[in-house]
């Protein structure tokens, strides 16, 4: 399926996800108030939680099968704290803020994963069906890197080890059974918008006619680290074309 036209679907449910923005109280969304999909308004809800100390980098679990699924989306609360004191002009945290930006990203994958693992079907074995496909596919892997019980919701959909690149993961990391969707470009969408990149763009090429540009210059714009972009070089490259473009009106 066409990753745009995902995001599309998933735009109103993406919005409430502070990707750029801190924040120091949980979130929580309503599925079921905002413009979504008919069986994600009946049946999902998001909860961002914030911790202090975690042995991982961030977590995603489906808490209440039973009745309506939420999706809790856990994450170390020094990012936040990161975010707000670059906000307030320390220079320093800003690789830690293009981290957090990665780890966002990341999850909000696994969240696009888990709702479109769940079927739009509303047969009785459709809840069933879903927390077998999340069980079977994590079980293993969780149970070879964490205790369960660190984690106190019931089905734990990814756990994200420390000082592990969330741009870097494997082709089946988000993928259930026969999905489709290309989670490399959907997790580069996530990260840089093409919106995003334009207007990045006209301020770097503001820069680039003072000095040359530096990584930390379109950190500074974007919240995208070099390790990003070397790891997605498409990305690079369309930023630079931008940036080019701009230069030469």
């Amino acid at each position: 399926m066409d990753v745009r036209y995902t995001l599309r679907s998933m735009q109103q449910i993406l919005k409430g996800i502070p990707f750029d923005s801190p924040a120091s109280k949980p979130v929580d969304i309503e599925f079921s108030k905002i413009a979504s999909p008919c069986h994600v308004k009946d049946f999902f809800n998001l909860s961002i939680e914030y911790e202090s100390s975690l042995p991982y980098e961030a977590s995603c679990s489906i808490y209440s099968p039973k009745n309506k699924i939420t999706i809790v989306i856990v994450m170390r609360d020094e990012y936040e704290a990161a975010l707000k004191a670059y906000n307030k002009g320390d220079i320093s945290k800003l690789d830690q803020c293009c981290l957090r930006r990665e780890i966002y990203c990341h999850e909000a994958c696994h969240l696009i994963s888990i709702i479109r693992a769940y079927s739009s079907n509303r047969d009785s074995k459709v809840r069933e069906e879903f927390m077998q496909r999340i069980e079977d596919k994590f079980t293993k892997s969780i149970g070879n890197a964490q205790n369960k019980n660190t984690v106190p919701w019931e089905k734990i959909a990814a756990m994200e080890p420390p000082d592990t690149s969330p741009c870097a993961f494997d082709k089946e990391h988000f993928r259930y059974a026969d999905d489709s969707l290309n989670y490399f470009q959907l997790f580069e969408e996530l990260m840089l918008p093409e919106d995003k990149m334009y207007e990045a763009a006209e301020k770097l090429a503001g820069i680039a006619r003072t000095k040359t540009l530096s990584y930390n210059d379109v950190a500074k714009e974007t919240f995208v680290s070099k390790r990003f972009f070397d790891l997605f070089p498409d990305k690079r490259d369309k930023l630079n074309e931008l940036i080019v473009a701009e230069l030469n009106k």
